[in-house]
């Protein structure tokens, strides 16, 4: 894996890639590195597909933070994975609307950043995209339509197929509801919260005690009744999981 550090102490620099080489090496990886003592010449070589996570000290002198460093990454790459370094645990909500993989306290510890790298592995491991069998809304079959996964909201089971419904539109298969169930990553982001019918957590804001699910979008699902305790309880797990990756 390639990362970019963006650390303007030689000493927190040396120790992140030295933990860095050494998680690495127990997993059999070669870690290869860009290594930044400032934002701006960080920023003049990034790029899309430049590295595979960036780990950014928060407080970088020279001009530009971590914190507004990483806002123009997600202007040019809205998935790449990043970690944040501080002394300071106070700045964790401020990196929130940005989506951070991790939030790392220095000194940093091997145990936390081993946990970091392994997050990382298990991401870069699962697909980005969901290949379903095209099928349009007249019902007659299409070419296969490449869902990304980050766009896909929900899915429901309908009359010989499903429909999956996205950011960009619905897409509709021949494929089962099962079927698709079975091709999602099992990473407690995508949930079948009546038959039938699953949610990408990413898209819910909240899940009311009726089981009423309201997506970002403004749409609103409902739970089965037996399904709506277990479908708050896994929302709830999902949602402690994304805060644990944030450091809040």
């Amino acid at each position: 894996m390639h990362f970019a550090i963006v650390e303007d102490l030689d000493a927190d620099r040396a120790r992140l890639t030295d933990l860095i080489d050494r998680d690495c090496a127990d997993h059999d990886e070669t870690a290869e590195f860009s290594l930044y003592t400032n934002a701006a010449d960080f920023l003049a070589d990034f790029r899309r597909g430049f590295c595979s996570a960036v780990f950014l000290d928060i407080m970088l002198g020279g001009g530009m933070n971590g914190i507004e460093t990483a806002w123009k990454v997600r202007a040019q790459d809205e998935y790449l994975p990043v970690i944040f370094t501080t002394t300071e645990k106070g700045y964790a909500l401020d990196s929130y609307g940005i989506h951070a993989l991790d939030f790392l306290v220095k000194p940093v510890q091997p145990e936390a950043l081993a946990w970091c790298l392994g997050r990382l592995r298990s991401e870069a491991a699962a697909p980005e995209y969901l290949a379903v069998r095209g099928k349009n809304a007249e019902g007659r079959m299409a070419s296969p339509h490449c869902v990304l996964l980050n766009d896909l909201t929900d899915t429901e089971a309908v009359s010989r197929g499903c429909v999956l419904h996205t950011v960009k539109g619905d897409v509709f298969t021949d494929q089962k509801h099962m079927e698709l169930m079975n091709l999602l990553p099992k990473t407690g982001r995508f949930y079948e919260y009546a038959r039938g019918m699953s949610v990408n957590f990413s898209h819910v804001v909240s899940i009311s005690a009726r089981g009423d699910i309201l997506l970002k979008d403004g749409r609103q699902l409902f739970c089965s009744r037996r399904k709506t305790k277990e479908t708050i309880e896994a929302f709830r797990q999902f949602q402690f999981a994304q805060l644990r990756t944030k450091g809040v």
